[in-house]
């Protein structure tokens, strides 16, 4: 999900880092679609089809004028049309009908369209495609095909390379800290699982001491697992860069 969110946003690594802080950093604009996409994503499972005024809601756009043909085609829920299909098609129809002129919002519901499109479909069961960054505003619908191919095929190498390099990074803790190891896995656990932490949310999360905490990400850091990524002396946040990497668009 988060390079979902990070694809449309054109949002590099440092980018995607704020996206997951829990101190509100980075900018206002990149939460507020991963919100959007959040709660589309939970109303799309649910089998909510989208229309133009709740893509509109979802990201506090003005809806625009009316847009029937495009609705009509999006509460085709896949019987006539099927999922990836619809999204190039939708794709398209809200290029023509230019709701907005501000090219990054154009972006935000154009992405924002076709991740839910798939979801409601049954291509995808959560967040996890949308167009790609650098998709041309004036692209055919072959060349949308191609690019949410070639999204699904990087999205699926950065999901592999992930998981190898927890299992790698999980062999080098037990080789380099013997007993010590287990406290400084269980905070790697949940490092792969939330990419950002602090200390005392490890604590918590983990039923740890502090100190215990604080000295197994101490030495995640000390093998280049763990990055802190503040700059601060205080509220400390630490993220799994190579995670991160790794699904960057």
């Amino acid at each position: 999900m988060l390079r979902c969110i990070a694809s449309p946003l054109i949002a590099d690594y440092s980018g995607m880092i704020a996206l997951v802080r829990g101190d509100g950093e980075g900018p206002a604009s990149h939460r507020d679609y991963a919100s959007a996409l959040r709660e589309g994503a939970a109303r799309a499972r649910g089998g909510a089809v989208p229309s133009i005024a709740s893509l509109c809601e979802l990201l506090h756009l003005p809806s625009g004028p009316p847009a029937a043909a495009i609705d009509e085609l999006l509460r085709d829920t896949g019987e006539r049309t099927p999922p990836v299909l619809k999204a190039a098609l939708t794709t398209h129809a809200l290029r023509e009908h230019a709701l907005h002129a501000d090219a990054f919002h154009a972006r935000q519901l154009s992405a924002l369209a076709v991740t839910l499109v798939l979801c409601v479909g049954g291509a995808i069961t959560d967040a996890w495609l949308t167009l790609p960054r650098g998709a041309a505003s004036d692209s055919s619908p072959r060349d949308t095909f191609t690019s949410l191919a070639r999204e699904a095929r990087a999205a699926e190498r950065g999901l592999a390379e992930a998981r190898d390099l927890i299992a790698a990074d999980e062999q080098r803790v037990r080789d380099s800290f013997g007993r010590a190891a287990y406290s400084a896995l269980d905070v790697l656990a949940l490092l792969a699982e939330k990419l950002v932490i602090s200390v005392p949310d490890a604590a918590r999360a983990l039923g740890q001491t502090a100190p215990t905490a604080g000295a197994a990400v101490a030495r995640l850091v000390a093998l280049g697992i763990a990055r802190e990524v503040t700059g601060k002396a205080r509220s400390r946040a630490f993220a799994y860069e190579g995670i991160v990497r790794a699904l960057a668009p």
